[in-house]
């Protein structure tokens, strides 16, 4: 599934980009979410566990895919985030999930992830394939960050982080 954006003025005056991936297309003010993320701190400034500290070190390997998805976003992924490890894989990588936020809304697709599902089969998620990883987006918002500009809804990743930490 590939990525389609274009940039529009919509009906408030608010510059957006308009985004369409896997199920969803939302509006994204890519500005707003680029200066929050500019002055928050790193995730490991808030945790200390390995598991945080493995994940911002691998921010820094991630595939092109990935890093263009966060820039498009204007998320630094080495902030403000939720991090949770699930598992270790057989090669050596680790599965993680994360959320972030960001200032946009969405404007059509699933409305939020069911808490219930396990499998992706009932909602498919766009899916960046050369790195393993899915993506949602929901506006069943958790720990928003005080401060962050409002409309709101989340990202939430399941993707393939190699351990790097020795």
């Amino acid at each position: 599934m590939s990525l389609v954006e274009y940039n529009y003025e919509n009906k408030l005056g608010e510059t957006m980009k308009r985004m369409e991936l896997g199920s969803w297309i939302i509006e994204v003010d890519v500005m707003k979410t680029k200066e929050f993320y500019n002055h928050y701190h790193l995730i490991t400034e808030d945790c200390d566990c390995e598991d945080c500290a493995n994940y911002v070190l691998a921010c820094e390997t991630f595939p092109h895919e990935i890093k263009a998805l966060f820039h498009s976003l204007g998320i630094d992924p080495r902030k403000e985030g939720e991090i949770s490890h699930y598992i270790a894989n057989q090669d050596g990588t680790h599965v993680y999930g994360i959320f972030y936020h960001i200032v946009g809304r969405i404007i059509d697709g699933p409305e939020n992830w069911p808490s219930n599902v396990i499998s992706t089969e009932v909602l498919t998620p766009y899916s960046i394939e050369q790195c393993e990883a899915d993506v949602w987006f929901t506006q069943d918002l958790a720990l928003v960050p005080e401060g962050f500009p409002k409309p709101i809804i989340q990202v939430e990743i399941k993707m393939n982080v190699p351990w790097l930490l020795k």
